[in-house]
């Protein structure tokens, strides 16, 4: 990264984290705790990123998928296998990838039927994600509800998209659909069922329903599950995991679980890294499912040898990449570093900030 370029990260990192500072001023979250979402360190990461990935549009190197702005986070699981069906209007329906949406992407480009073409729209081209549009601030324009997934759900709210968190303009809504648009804070005024979306200290973070299906990891094999797994509160299990097809099922193929951020999840017990998802994220972080926030107990977890909680020494819990130890137990590594609630520059952390600058200063 070149001098100058170090030098423009710097100048915007420090702009909306000061812009940041006063959003959170009246709402209570301090800017330098390690909340993933309202931290500083999410904040240095995702411009760094972005500044980064400016200087390499010559290489051939596949760029790391971004998540929007700090403000207004994409949102769905992203990475998994799979394909789901969406809407294309006057009941025309496609397939698209199962995680669409799920990171800043162009994902008409050569896929929409009016993409195809030698003079495609504006739109075709232009980065988007889906977002949660109660929690997307400091972008350019409001979310909008989408028509790929008109019957799609976000934590019991009608899934929205934004170009604007992706740095884009939205030329695809149209002038009468911008008018028609109800306030955002009624959508957001809905009250939601922790039944169904998890427990309100720790919702469930997946997009459904949503038809189609995705492959999960079982005992090293690939499994088709519903493309939404992990969307909501549900027994994803039954029926679908081998172990439960047969006469006499384990007690946790009854049990209702769901994806969710292990970074805002404040229940008793914590959430566990998935294996049925290894090289899938959430906002760029490893997935993590809990059973707790559905009300349900997790019985599966101790018999899965990829868990984390069943490595009980320091040693053992080395071993997997996913994991962290915290002195006492074994857990997933986003619990023990990403998610520390500390405001503190602790020299481990000034540390991985002055490697991530003289790694910058090397390109």
């Amino acid at each position: 990264m070149a001098p100058i370029r170090v030098a423009a990260f710097f100048a915007t990192f420090v702009l909306t984290t000061n812009a940041a500072v006063l959003r959170t001023q009246s709402t209570g979250p301090t800017l330098l705790s390690m909340n993933a979402s309202t931290g500083v360190w999410p904040l240095l990461a995702y411009h760094l990123r972005m500044h980064m990935m400016e200087g390499d549009s010559s290489s051939t190197t596949k760029k790391t998928p971004t998540h929007g702005s700090a403000g207004c986070r994409c949102v769905g699981i992203d990475e998994i296998e799979g394909k789901t069906t969406v809407s294309l209007g006057d009941g025309e329906t496609k397939a698209h990838a199962a995680d669409v949406g799920a990171h800043c992407e162009a994902w008409e480009d050569g896929w929409h039927p009016d993409c195809k073409g030698s003079s495609p729209p504006a739109w075709c081209t232009q980065k988007w994600c889906y977002v949660d549009p109660c929690s997307c601030d400091g972008v350019a324009d409001v979310p909008k509800p989408s028509d790929y997934l008109p019957d799609g759900m976000y934590q019991g709210k009608p899934v929205h998209y934004s170009y604007a968190t992706c740095g884009a303009s939205d030329s695809w809504t149209g002038d009468e659909k911008r008018k028609a648009l109800k306030d955002v804070k009624e959508t957001c005024s809905v009250s939601v069922d922790a039944d169904v979306w998890g427990h309100e200290d720790c919702q469930c973070v997946g997009i459904g329903p949503q038809p189609g299906t995705t492959e999960v990891e079982i005992g090293g094999e690939q499994h088709d599950y519903p493309a939404d797994t992990g969307a909501m509160c549900k027994k994803w299990d039954a029926g679908y995991h081998p172990d439960c097809k047969g006469e006499s099922p384990p007690d946790w193929c009854g049990q209702a679980w769901c994806y969710v951020d292990p970074c805002k999840c404040k229940l008793a017990v914590s959430p566990k890294t998935s294996s049925y998802v290894p090289d899938a994220n959430y906002q760029g972080r490893p997935v993590y499912y809990s059973y707790a926030t559905c009300g349900g107990s997790d019985s599966y977890s101790a018999g899965d040898k990829k868990a984390c909680v069943n490595k009980k020494t320091k040693e053992d819990c080395a071993t997997l990449d996913k994991c962290a130890w915290d002195g006492k137990e074994c857990l997933g590594k986003e619990l023990v570093e990403t998610c520390s609630k500390s405001g503190t520059w602790t020299p481990k952390v000034f540390a991985a900030l002055l490697l991530t600058v003289i790694s910058a200063l090397r390109y």
